[in-house]
């Protein structure tokens, strides 16, 4: 495993947003699954392939 070769096919962030404004309502594990998502789906590869 130390020898595999680390990939970034893709990026996507967080929305910016002001003190508590439209995203207040959303934690921080929310708002990062939404950038992994759209992350993956920007990559074009399943979710499943991700580690």
């Amino acid at each position: 495993m130390l020898n595999d070769p680390v990939v970034i096919v893709s990026a996507a962030r967080t929305p910016m947003g002001a003190f508590q404004g439209e995203l207040k309502d959303f934690a921080a594990p929310q708002l990062g699954a939404a950038a992994i998502r759209a992350a993956v789906e920007r990559a074009g590869i399943k979710p499943e392939q991700v580690q």
